[in-house]
C-alpha cells in the first residue's frame, strides 16, 4: 500500500491562501445586503437608564437601531441558556437593562453602508446607573468560589509534606489573555424562505447550527453555516457568539441579508479571553530527588454573569510518581465578559506554574532538572493507576537535551555569558496535553475522472486539517494526493467534531479512515466480482499503490479501470465513528451538533501526547532586557500523519508560549474595570524580532490505543511547557526567579 501518512507534502490550502482565493467569512457577498455596527457599554456595571435613538435614527441610511427595548420582543434570555456549550456565555446582551461588563453589546446599528451604520451607533444615546465593578481577582472584596470535581486526593499530602526533609512550597501568576487572531469576527446572516443561513468564522459549524435552530426555533436542517476558511482561531471561534444571534435576529427583521465586521478593539469583550490565575504548588521530596507530596491549588478569574472554570489539576496531578497528591480548584468572579478557550487554557497557565516549581525543587535539591524529573517519571497515571496508552516522555527529554546540547550548560546561576558580558541562561519544562476523542462522520467517493473527495463537517484553522484528511483516505486508498480533494467547514457535510481541544485529526480522521476502508472494500468487491478485472481472486490477496489494485503475481488495473465494472462508474461510502467507550447515544448527540467527549482518561488508559521543551535566554546584565535565542521541543504525539504540519503547529506553539512568557498581559483599569489595552498597540505578542531559532523535534511513537489511525493532540502542546522553560532559564541567567508572567525588564532590576 503506498503511503500517504507520514510524508510532509504541503498544504492543500496553501496556494488559495497565498492568491487569496480563499474565502474567509466577511468575503461572502449577497444582493442588497446591509451592514451592522456595535454599540459597546462604556460601564463596567449597572443598568442602562435612558435610550435615546433619535440621533442614530437620523443618520441617512440608517434601517435599523436595536437595543434592550426592541430585543425583548423577540428572543428570551431563557433561550440562551442552553445545554451541551453552545453558546459563549449564558448571557445574551440585548435581553435586559443589565450591565455586566465594559464593552457589553448594548446597541446594533444596520444601515445600509458601514459609515452609516459606524456613524449612528456613534450617536445612539445611553445613560446608565452605573455601580463600582471589579475586572481583577486581585481586586480587594472578590471571593473564592470553589470548583468542587475537579479536587483531586491521593495519599496523605499534608503528613507527607510536613515529614519531606526538602520542600518548596510558591506561588504563581499568570494575567488575563486576549485572543488577536489575524482574521476578525464577523458574521454575514440571511433568510431565504424561513432557513437561515450564515457565514462566520467558526471552530463548530455544527454546533452553531444546533444552536441558531434552538434559538430561532426552527428545525436544523434549516440552519446553514458556512467556514470553510478560518483566519486564526485557537478557541476563540469555538462556541457561538453573542453578535452572531443579534446579526440574524436583525437580518429577519429586516428581510435583507445582514454584514457585521467586529472592529479590532471590540474583540477584547464580545469574544472570549484567557483568564487570570493564581496557583500555589508545593513539592516535597526525599534529598536523593524522589517526589513524595504534591499540592497545586488553583484560583481562576470567572465572570459573575458566567461561572466557568478550567482545571489544570487534572494535568498536572498526573506528571510524576508521587505517591501524596492533594489539589483544589476555586474560583473568583468579576465584572468581565465570560472567560472561554485559548489555546491549552488550562494547561498553559497551570505549567507555568507547575514546572517553575520543579525548576525550584530541582534548585534546592541540587540536582539537574531533566535527571529530577526522568528520576520521578510514573510508570502508571498516578492517580487512577491506569496504564498509559503510551508515554514517550523520557525519550522526549534524551532527545530534546541533545539537540539543544544541554550537556554544556554549567548549573551556577550567572555562570554562562558572551564574550561581552551578555547573560545566558537555559531553562527546561515538561509538556503535555490530553487526547480526548469526539464522534466524526465522513464521507468519500471515487469518481470516473480519478477524484478521490473527501467531505466532513471538521474544521482546518490552519493546521493543516485540509492536508492531513486528506492524506487519511489517501494512504487507505493507495491514490496520489494531488487526486484528492477535501471539503470542510460546512454544516451540511457529514458531522464533524468542534475544532478545539486537538481532537480534529484524531477524530475526524478516524472517521476518515472508516469511510475510506468501506469505499475500499467495496472497490475489492467490485474487483472481484463476475464482470471485474480480477474475476475470482481472493480479495485479501489484493493490494492498493499508486492508483491501482495489484495482485499478487503483479497484475495491475487502474482504479478507474475497476469503476468501469460497477454500474454507477462510480463509487462511494459514509462512515460514522466514535472512541470505542462511547456509548451510541453519546455518539448520536454529538453528530447533531452536541459535544460527547471521551478520555483522556478512560475507564482502561490515561491517553496524553507528551514533551519535552528547552529555552536558552541572554539578557543584557545593565538594561535586563531578555531575548529568546534559541527554543527546543521534542515531542511524542503518536502517529504523524504529516511532519510538516505537525511541526508548524509544535513550532507555533513554541513561539507562542514565549509571547506568554515575555509579553502578553491584558492590562486591567482597576478604577473603571476594564480591560486598557484593547489594540495591537498596546497588547503586545511576539513578532519576527523577539524569536530567535526554533527547533521542532518529533519522536516516533506507536500508540494503540488512542483512536483508529493512532494520532495524539498535536495542536496545542507546543505552547504548554515554554512558558515555564523561559522563566527557568531566565532564574539561570539572572539568579532572580520570577514567579509571574509576562516576565517584564523591571521585574529583572531588583
Amino acid at each position: 500500500m503506498d503511503g500517504s501518512i507520514g510524508t510532509p507534502i504541503p498544504r492543500r490550502d496553501a496556494m488559495a491562501k497565498a492568491t487569496g482565493a480563499a474565502q474567509y467569512a466577511a468575503d461572502f457577498g449577497h444582493t442588497g445586503t446591509a451592514y451592522a455596527a456595535l454599540k459597546l457599554s462604556s460601564v463596567a456595571r449597572g443598568r442602562i437608564t435612558r435610550v435615546d435613538t433619535a440621533a442614530a435614527e437620523a443618520v441617512p441610511g440608517v434601517q435599523l437601531v436595536l437595543t434592550h427595548r426592541d430585543m425583548n420582543q423577540d428572543l428570551g434570555a431563557e433561550t440562551f441558556i442552553m445545554k451541551g456549550g453552545h453558546m459563549q456565555s449564558s448571557f445574551m446582551p440585548l435581553t435586559s437593562d443589565e450591565v455586566h461588563y465594559s464593552g457589553q453589546i448594548v446597541g446594533l446599528v444596520v444601515a445600509d453602508t458601514t459609515e452609516a451604520a459606524e456613524q449612528a451607533a456613534r450617536v445612539l444615546n445611553l445613560e446608565y446607573a452605573a455601580q463600582h465593578g471589579f475586572a481583577s481577582i486581585d481586586d480587594p472584596g472578590r471571593t473564592k468560589n470553589t470548583v468542587e470535581k475537579p479536587e483531586i486526593t491521593v495519599g496523605d499530602a499534608d503528613a507527607a509534606m510536613a515529614k519531606a526533609p526538602v520542600r518548596v512550597d510558591q506561588e504563581y501568576s499568570t494575567p488575563a489573555q486576549h485572543h488577536n487572531p489575524m482574521e476578525l469576527y464577523a458574521t454575514t446572516a440571511s433568510w431565504n424562505d424561513g432557513k437561515l443561513t450564515v457565514h462566520s468564522p467558526s471552530q463548530w459549524v455544527m454546533g452553531q447550527r444546533a444552536a441558531l435552530a434552538t434559538i430561532f426555533g426552527i428545525a436544523a436542517e434549516e440552519v446553514h453555516v458556512v467556514s470553510p476558511y478560518i483566519g486564526g482561531a485557537f478557541g476563540c471561534k469555538a462556541t457561538l457568539l453573542p453578535h452572531t444571534v443579534l446579526v440574524a435576529a436583525a437580518a429577519r427583521r429586516l428581510g435583507r441579508p445582514v454584514k457585521l465586521v467586529v472592529p479590532r478593539d471590540a474583540m477584547f469583550t464580545v469574544g472570549s479571553f484567557r483568564p487570570a490565575t493564581r496557583n500555589r504548588i508545593a513539592f516535597g521530596a526525599e534529598r536523593d530527588g524522589t517526589m513524595v507530596a504534591m499540592v497545586h491549588e488553583a484560583v481562576g478569574q470567572t465572570a459573575e454573569v458566567d461561572h466557568i472554570a478550567f482545571p489544570g489539576t487534572n494535568v498536572t496531578s498526573r506528571m510524576y510518581d508521587i505517591a501524596n497528591i492533594k489539589t483544589s480548584e476555586s474560583t473568583i468572579a468579576t465584572d468581565v465578559n465570560t472567560p472561554g478557550f485559548q489555546r491549552a487554557p488550562a494547561e498553559a497557565s497551570s505549567f507555568f506554574a507547575f514546572e517553575s516549581a520543579v525548576d525550584e525543587l530541582a534548585v534546592a535539591l541540587g540536582m539537574d532538572p531533566i535527571e529530577l524529573r526522568i528520576k520521578n517519571e510514573p510508570k502508571v497515571d498516578p492517580v487512577k493507576g491506569l496504564p498509559w496508552s503510551s508515554r514517550s516522555l523520557v525519550q522526549c527529554y534524551r532527545r530534546g537535551a541533545e539537540l539543544f546540547g544541554w550537556d554544556k550548560r554549567t548549573p551556577g546561576v550567572g555562570s554562562m555569558q558572551t564574550d561581552d558580558g551578555v547573560l545566558i541562561g537555559y531553562g527546561c519544562a515538561t509538556a503535555t496535553y490530553p487526547s480526548a476523542m469526539v464522534p466524526a462522520a465522513a464521507h468519500v467517493a471515487l469518481s470516473a475522472d480519478g477524484l478521490l473527495r473527501v467531505r466532513t463537517s471538521a474544521h482546518d484553522v490552519g493546521t493543516g486539517a485540509y492536508t492531513v484528511l486528506g492524506q487519511v483516505a489517501a494512504d487507505v486508498l493507495g491514490i496520489a494526493d494531488e487526486h484528492v480533494r477535501v471539503e470542510l467547514g460546512d454544516s451540511d457535510l457529514p458531522s464533524g467534531p468542534m475544532s478545539g481541544g486537538s481532537v480534529t485529526t484524531g477524530s475526524a480522521g478516524s472517521a476518515v479512515h472508516m469511510a475510506a476502508m468501506a469505499l475500499r472494500e467495496k472497490l475489492l468487491l467490485v474487483a472481484t466480482a463476475a464482470k471485474g478485472p480480477f474475476a475470482g481472486r481472493d480479495p485479501a490477496t489484493l493490494q492498493f499503490a499508486s492508483g491501482h489494485v495489484v495482485g499478487a503475481d503483479g497484475t495491475a488495473h487502474s482504479l478507474a479501470d475497476i469503476l468501469k465494472a460497477s454500474p454507477a462508474g462510480s463509487l462511494d461510502a459514509s462512515a460514522e465513528w466514535k472512541p470505542d467507550l462511547m456509548d451510541a447515544e453519546k455518539m448520536q448527540a454529538s453528530l447533531l451538533g452536541g459535544f460527547a467527549l471521551e478520555g483522556p482518561v478512560t475507564k482502561t488508559h490515561a491517553i496524553y501526547s507528551f514533551g519535552a521543551q528547552f529555552a536558552e535566554v541572554r539578557v543584557d546584565p545593565l538594561l535586563r532586557t531578555i531575548r529568546v535565542s534559541r527554543m527546543v521541543g521534542a515531542f511524542a504525539c503518536g502517529r504523524i500523519i504529516n511532519p510538516r504540519t505537525a511541526r508548524s503547529n509544535l513550532a507555533g506553539g513554541m513561539v507562542w508560549g514565549a509571547s506568554f512568557a515575555l509579553l502578553e498581559q491584558s492590562q486591567v483599569d482597576h478604577p473603571r474595570a476594564r480591560f486598557a489595552n484593547q489594540d495591537l498597540a498596546g497588547y503586545h505578542i511576539s513578532s519576527c524580532a523577539d524569536i530567535g531559532e526554533v527547533t521542532a523535534e518529533i519522536v516516533d511513537e506507536t500508540d494503540t490505543v488512542v483512536n483508529a489511525i493512532g494520532a495524539k493532540a498535536v495542536g496545542e502542546i507546543g505552547i504548554v511547557g515554554m512558558p515555564a522553560a523561559i522563566a527557568n532559564a531566565v532564574y539561570h541567567a539572572t539568579g532572580i526567579r520570577v514567579r509571574k508572567t509576562p516576565i517584564l525588564i523591571e521585574d529583572l532590576l531588583g
